[in-house]
């Protein structure tokens, strides 16, 4: 039951990664960010994440310190703070940027707030909530899909930043010229 589980999450996650490796290798395909609300690429995306995700939650029940590795307070102390944390800052992120925004739809060009800082503070508070729910889980599966979910998060900003040029133009040259794509020292304006 737990392999089953594993290997559905496991194969939503390469297709995701799949379909998007296809829209950097054609440039006629387009996966993420999804041309419209109402396209394939939108839902087929949301429904593989969503796979992904609910098979994921499935093995942090079912394999719950499934690691013969013994658990330590380090397990509670540091595990659950990193992933409360930060997935309460992405979540936070999320809403700052608006969620039609953040998932592809032209609704303007975010630079303030956490943005300030990082391009990206969504797929880097969220990185750092999944180091923390690996470390609380203490699960082989799920240190491997959450694995998997983390290099889509690194990937994405490659996906996405061609699309935020042709949207938003010179706004988001001047942006990406200023602030990190992920971590880094924002550059003053001259």
């Amino acid at each position: 039951m737990t392999e089953t589980i594993f290997l559905i999450s496991i194969i939503s996650g390469l297709a995701i990664i799949s379909l998007s490796a296809s829209s950097l290798l054609s440039s006629r395909f387009q996966f993420w960010p999804p041309p419209r609300r109402d396209s394939w690429q939108f839902s087929t995306f949301w429904w593989l994440f969503r796979v992904m995700l609910i098979a994921l939650v499935a093995l942090c029940v079912i394999d719950f310190n499934g690691l013969v590795v013994p658990r330590t307070t380090y397990y509670v102390f540091v595990g659950v703070p990193l992933a409360v944390v930060g997935f309460a800052i992405a979540t936070y992120a999320t809403l700052d940027l608006g969620w039609m925004n953040a998932h592809g739809e032209k609704c303007g060009l975010k630079t303030l707030g956490l943005f300030r800082w990082s391009r990206n503070p969504i797929y880097i508070f969220s990185i750092i909530g999944m180091v923390g729910l690996g470390i609380s889980i203490n699960s082989q599966y799920v240190y491997w899909v959450l694995s998997l979910w983390a290099s889509m998060y690194v990937a994405a900003p490659f996906l996405e930043e061609p699309w935020l040029e042709e949207q938003y133009g010179h706004e988001f040259l001047a942006y990406k010229a200023r602030v990190p794509r992920f971590l880094g020292f924002v550059k003053n304006q001259t």
